[in-house]
């Protein structure tokens, strides 16, 4: 093993450097370009199931999504130390969050952001070239804005343009507590969206509202599996809500029982699988076999805890770049399956092949 480590555990629980620190585990190799590489035999065709790009939107102005650009800016400097042992926005800073916030405000304003510059086809695609990844479903994000809300035709456009057009899972998003939102997901499926993205606290909306039943009940009648950002974080009070509105809470773990039990031939997949409430998620994937999870974010444990408690079939990987690096999140995964490199493959890639209907 590479610098004379030779207990995994010890991976596990080690905090490392930065990005490039990864390359000390025996997955990866550092780029000139700063980039890791999987140097893992036999592990390719993956499957990243939570990615974006750029989130411009309302006043803001669009990036061009088909330009390369010598870096990416991540959410998560490349720089801050990396912990193997706790939910992986925990390693962003205050000086982060304060720099992400100002991002995601400037990405709303014509000032436009410097960050989401750099979230581009291009970017994404070589960091899915270097780590073995064929395929990253795309999500948009739908605020409910009076204007400037069509991320999702703004991905697809370009997406099409591109000349990684097969190389992408692309997701739609709607507000479902708006009243068009039934005739909004009928028009995505005419256009050709494998499914629909919600974000609870981007568009002010809790999931036991009852005005989304009626788009839940056309995602399930169109076949359209429902992918939901699922759980808090730990920045969520009630005296914290922005003048927008946004306070974090309307993605707690407990607004999510009642639809899912309500409508069992939906398919849901609880991204961050609950965040910093994972036992409440597991819990709720225990008791419903219409849910998914995507691990992004968890512990080595906690995916490990997944595993042992709702075996293996629906739990998938993704990485939410370009919030963070994808081999940042990548590197859990293998740690947590590093002694059964059957459920490795299935959570990197098989189990989401089989969920899009790829095999």
């Amino acid at each position: 093993m590479k610098n004379g480590t030779t207990n995994q555990i010890g991976f596990a629980n080690r905090t490392y450097a930065g990005l490039r620190s990864l390359a000390e585990l025996p997955y990866f190799e550092c780029t000139d370009g700063g980039l890791l590489k999987l140097t893992v035999d036999g592990l390719d065709g993956g499957i990243d199931g939570h990615t974006h790009f750029a989130t411009n939107a309302l006043s803001g102005p669009k990036p061009d999504l088909l330009l390369r650009h010598p870096e990416t800016r991540y959410y998560l400097n490349v720089n801050n130390p990396i912990r193997m042992d706790n939910y992986m926005g925990q390693n962003n800073t205050e000086q982060d969050l304060k720099d992400m916030i100002e991002s995601l405000l400037g990405q709303l304003t014509p000032e436009g952001s410097a960050w989401t510059k750099t979230h581009t086809i291009p970017n994404l695609i070589a960091e899915m070239d270097l780590l073995h990844i064929d395929k990253a479903v795309i999500l948009p994000i739908a605020y409910g804005l009076p204007y400037g809300d069509d991320m999702t035709e703004w991905y697809m456009d370009s997406i099409e343009k591109s000349a990684h057009k097969d190389r992408f899972i692309i997701c739609g998003s709607v507000k479902p507590t708006l009243p068009d939102a039934v005739e909004k997901v009928k028009q995505l499926k005419l256009k050709g969206v494998k499914g629909i993205k919600v974000h609870p606290n981007m568009a002010l909306f809790t999931p036991n509202d009852r005005l989304a039943w009626a788009f839940y009940e056309e995602c399930s009648l169109l076949g359209l599996p429902l992918l939901l950002h699922c759980g808090m974080v730990g920045k969520e009070s009630p005296e914290a809500a922005t003048a927008y509105g946004y306070t974090g809470r309307h993605a707690d773990v407990a607004n999510f029982v009642e639809p899912v039990a309500a409508f069992p031939r939906l398919r849901f997949v609880l991204c961050h699988s609950g965040a910093l409430q994972n036992e409440l998620a597991i819990d709720i994937a225990r008791h419903n076999k219409n849910v998914w999870m995507d691990i992004q974010g968890q512990s080595v444990d906690n995916i490990k805890t997944m595993i042992r408690e709702l075996g293996t079939e629906r739990l998938m990987f993704g990485s939410d770049w370009p919030f963070f690096a994808e081999a940042s999140l990548l590197a859990r995964l293998l740690l947590a399956t590093e002694k059964d490199k059957t459920v490795r493959k299935m959570i990197f890639s098989e189990n989401a092949a089989r969920f899009w209907g790829l095999i």
